[in-house]
């Protein structure tokens, strides 16, 4: 189960010359779009003809250590049954792999696309927000700081990226009142829909944990809520309360800080899609509305 991704972009590394400790790859049957290499592979394991996926680093920002031995930990301590186990890991080229078991699913933007009742879309929303705040009641002491990237900072002026009348007001309002860090929580560090598998209406699958460890978790929620260019959900404020209001069945959060983070998030994606008008409308929308949101439910 879950869609099929056609090769999108050439490897860095080519599968069938690796000499893999625990698998040997049959054929691979799908390209998932990620920022690292992922491949899903039939693959002979003790003779056994299984699914995998494997991961190979391209990214700039790759944490594959973080990632195994957080999953890892998870697995030993029991903390969550919802992530991938690690079947092997190594590297080959000087870049680093995990291979992973596969977890079925469909991911929200699938789901999305087929025709659901509005009530159907509050329940997946609330079931969202609720399962991040159950990784955030995981025991944060066991873990390593969480990797902070520039994008959970106030955005700069690039050539390609200047700020424009609409956004100046935003940047100044994030440099006037950045919040302290508070790392007392585990965070997941990459939780969006992407990164999430869904089974018969439940939250099944839990994938790409590399910059997971104690964090900022208003970040963390606001990163789930922040709209991607080719998102259709998490476009208008009642998603985004939905969202908060399952985060609240277990969590608590600090209003102002989630405000800041919702934000900064926003202007970021602003910036890196200067060239789309639509969603830069969309954006500007969102900005306002989280700008005089009072966060009551």
């Amino acid at each position: 189960m879950g869609k099929k991704y056609k090769k999108w972009r050439s490897l860095e590394v080519d599968p069938f010359v690796v000499d893999f400790k625990k698998i040997k790859i049959k054929s691979i049957i799908s390209y998932p779009p990620a920022g690292n290499d992922v491949i899903e592979c039939k693959c002979y394991i003790n003779n056994i003809l299984k699914n995998v996926f494997i991961k190979f680093e391209r990214s700039k920002m790759a944490n594959f250590d973080n990632e195994i031995k957080s999953l890892k930990l998870i697995s030993e301590k029991g903390y969550c049954n919802k992530t991938p186990i690690v079947i092997e890991s190594g590297k080959v080229d000087n870049k680093e792999y995990i291979v992973l078991d596969k977890l079925d699913g469909e991911r929200l933007s699938d789901i999305f696309n087929r025709k659901i009742t509005k009530a159907e879309r509050k329940e997946y929303l609330i079931k969202y927000g609720r399962e991040l705040s159950l990784i955030h009641n995981i025991p944060y002491k066991e873990f390593g700081n969480a990797m902070q990237r520039k994008i959970n900072d106030v955005p700069k002026e690039k050539n390609d990226s200047k700020f424009d009348n609409l956004l100046m007001p935003y940047i100044k309002y994030l440099e006037d009142n950045k919040p302290k860090i508070d790392e007392y929580v585990f965070i997941h560090g990459d939780f969006h829909y992407a990164n999430l598998l869904w089974q018969n209406k439940e939250l099944t699958g839990i994938l790409d944990l590399e910059y997971c460890g104690k964090g900022f978790k208003e970040q963390d929620i606001a990163w789930a809520c922040v709209l991607r260019p080719t998102q259709y959900f998490m476009d208008n404020i009642e998603d985004i309360k939905n969202f908060l209001k399952g985060y609240l069945i277990n969590g608590t959060f600090d209003k102002e800080k989630l405000r800041w983070c919702l934000i900064n998030g926003y202007c970021h994606f602003y910036l890196m899609n200067m060239d789309n008008d639509e969603y830069k409308n969309k954006i500007q929308k969102l900005i306002i509305e989280i700008e005089n949101f009072m966060f009551e439910f």
